[in-house]
């Protein structure tokens, strides 16, 4: 096995002239190959407040308009406590997952592009990669089902609001084209399943030609997103204050069932982990990764933990099947209030669609497993097919709590944790690579573009000569304890709320 010293500016230096200097033992990689690599992955070029942006688009997801409804079926103590215990313990396991990827030899500031699945590749071999690549898939993918699900339930009703009607090809009970109007509590204003909806055809045409484009490209549309979300919520929060709120609306424990479905629900709110190495390897190097991340997990924290409270407080007996918006709708607000629902899944449901989509294809195109047009096609438009089947009914409840336990939780909070645990174990070892670490290593350089000017900035900065901690100041073993301790709740949480969830199913 290669040994390479502790000492990052030697070593990187060292894996500057094992790669260059021996091509023809290393990654190599075509013309062709790298032109397509330029074009399909951004550069370090987000900023701080971009950084907060993404990062809070990602978790103001799908699951945030079921929210008010978990905290009236399961109660408000209970709901509140598994906020504060998976942000806590999320934003943990994302930032030791960023440490880890400082851990792998010349990498200590992340001047090397590593994904998600390479990240998993590099300390857990292939069957490493081929479970990770998986579990992001699915993870991820359900998620922007679930995201499509709702910004296409929203538009059809602001069809209907403006045109008096909102059509759509029907699938079940009977193949036929079918008109409807008039709002309801439910989600989708139509009864049956459908092929598509008009509502459904505008999203598509709207969201997908972002998937296609790169992670940096899409921050101006993160940051709009952002800005709008808090004054729309904003203003939910102010309407219900004024519409009048009722304690008798929020119990302090709720239902069996309402209990079963609390911990689904929260952790699809905060299943963006797996997002956060793309997101590093396209920041500044002046970006502090530390701040960035809990200051976005707390923001998103405060805006949960508000909207539902109020939300809950302000509307009696929402039914199963609902979500905020379309109880809001259904309340006949005041013209802001209701414009603002019509206008909320744009702004920050849309939005986190072709993240999720491009963190699909870059995982899928580092280390040349799928070429660029397969890549996209499975990250950018399978979503927009599987999603057919759950346009109407209670579809979007079922995948937030099945997906989040079976997928987005494992891969957003065992896989990353598990991913640390493996590189203290690696940094004991003095960081001895076995021979095909060694090639993964080199794979990597090959794949960064923009390696050299990357080292370049980054030994700029003094601060960035040591590598990245999650605690500086607490020794590698303390931090080691407190990483497990977050795998022994999550690894004891996450059973529980599976059995939960079958012994109490969503009504």
């Amino acid at each position: 096995m290669m040994e390479l010293e502790d000492n990052y500016s030697k070593s990187t230096q060292s894996l500057i002239n094992d790669y260059y200097g021996n091509e023809e033992d290393g990654a190599n990689i075509s013309s062709e190959h790298r032109k397509e690599l330029e074009s399909s992955f951004g550069h370090k070029t987000i900023g701080f407040f971009g950084g907060i942006s993404l990062l809070i688009g990602n978790m103001t997801g799908p699951g945030m308009v079921g929210i008010a409804l978990v905290f009236q079926e399961g109660g408000w103590v209970l709901t509140l406590g598994g906020f504060l215990l998976i942000m806590i313990t999320s934003t943990l396991a994302g930032l030791f997952m960023i440490e880890s990827m400082a851990s792998i030899p010349g990498n200590p500031r992340f001047q090397l592009r590593v994904e998600f699945t390479m990240l998993c590749r590099f300390y857990f071999g292939k069957i490493g990669y081929i479970i990770a690549q998986i579990f992001i898939n699915v993870a991820l993918q359900a998620t922007n089902i679930a995201s499509i699900i709702v910004c296409a339930q929203v538009m059809d009703n602001t069809v209907d609001a403006i045109f008096k009607k909102t059509c759509g090809l029907q699938a079940y009970p009977s193949v036929e084209w079918l008109c409807v109007s008039g709002a309801t509590s439910d989600s989708s204003p139509f009864p049956g399943y459908m092929f598509f909806t008009i509502g459904y055809l505008i999203v598509l045409v709207v969201i997908i030609p972002l998937g296609f484009l790169n992670l940096d490209d899409n921050i101006i549309v993160q940051v709009i997103a952002v800005i709008l979300m808090f004054t729309l919520t904003s203003s939910w929060v102010i309407s219900f204050l004024i519409n009048g709120l009722s304690a008798d609306n929020l119990p302090s424990f709720g239902s069996g069932t309402g209990i079963a479905q609390i911990m689904g629900n929260v952790m699809f709110n905060y299943a963006y982990i797996t997002t956060l190495p793309s997101w590093v390897n396209e920041s500044k190097p002046t970006v502090n990764i530390r701040k960035a991340v809990w200051l976005s997990s707390s923001a998103s924290t405060i805006v949960f933990v508000t909207t539902g409270i109020f939300g809950a407080l302000a509307f009696a007996h929402m039914p199963s099947s609902s979500d905020i918006l379309s109880v809001i709708n259904s309340h006949h607000g005041n013209i802001l209030t209701r414009i603002s629902v019509y206008v909320f899944p744009f702004v920050v449901l849309a939005s986190s669609i072709p993240v999720y989509s491009i963190v699909v294809r870059y995982n899928l195109m580092q280390n040349g497993l799928l070429p660029k047009w397969i890549a996209n096609g499975v990250a950018v438009l399978l979503p927009w097919l599987v999603v057919i089947p759950f346009m109407t009914g209670d579809g979007l409840n079922y995948i937030s709590n099945y997906s989040s336990i079976f997928f987005s939780s494992i891969a957003n909070f065992i896989i990353p944790l598990l991913i640390y645990l493996k590189s203290i174990q690696f940094r004991k070892g003095h960081r001895k690579m076995t021979p095909e670490q060694q090639q993964i290593l080199k794979t990597l350089v090959a794949e960064t573009i923009d390696w050299e000017e990357n080292h370049h900035k980054f030994t700029y900065y003094a601060e960035h000569h040591s590598m990245f901690k999650v605690f500086e100041k607490l020794k590698r073993m303390q931090s080691a304890k407190i990483s497990l301790a977050c795998l022994i709740i999550l690894g004891i949480l996450i059973p529980l709320v599976i059995v939960t969830t079958f012994v109490f199913p969503n009504s």
